[in-house]
């Protein structure tokens, strides 16, 4: 059975923590024999775990392309629909048909839901706006921190996180 990485991780710290104990001086060798080999275990672990995430990386990047193809044919597909709806609309429209009723289906102009229509923002009264909340420029601030500006509120934070390569 293969050991699980939480489990080498832990055999390894109370191996480590033995090494620190006097009573065992006559056995630092053995212990130190089995420490190298647990690392080179892990070594092993990490290394396959990394396999497994490059090739999850290699699927999400597979599915990103996939969206992108589904998102342009469904953006063709609605633009084709849109077509065809006009098409007909107009062509009802000029053989003054308001309703058609068929064995499936029942076509009808109709009038549709009142909308508001902006043909000049600038004119607009200032009781019709909606105030936005402000945003704060986090590049800029990023900036002035390295630049040793210190900005209340702010702090440059740094973080550690896995490379593989």
């Amino acid at each position: 059975m293969v050991a699980k990485l939480y489990e080498i991780s832990e055999r390894y710290k109370n191996l480590d923590e033995l090494l620190d104990n006097p009573d065992l001086e006559n056995v630092k060798e053995d212990i130190e024999k089995s420490l190298n080999k647990i690392d080179e275990e892990f070594d092993v672990k990490a290394e396959n775990i990394a396999k497994v995430i490059k090739s999850k990386e290699v699927d999400s990047k597979g599915l990103d392309e996939e969206i992108k193809r589904l998102q342009a044919r469904k953006k063709a597909v609605e633009h084709q629909i849109d077509s065809l709806k006009d098409y007909l609309f107009e062509h009802m429209r000029m053989l003054k048909k308001q309703k058609i009723k068929g064995s499936l289906f029942t076509l009808s102009i109709r009038k549709n839901v009142p909308a508001v229509n902006i043909t000049d923002e600038e004119t607009i009264p200032e009781k019709y706006r909606i105030p936005q909340p402000d945003k704060l420029d986090k590049v800029a601030i990023l900036e002035n921190l390295k630049k040793g500006i210190e900005i209340d509120g702010a702090e440059i934070k740094q973080t550690m996180s896995l490379s593989i390569r």
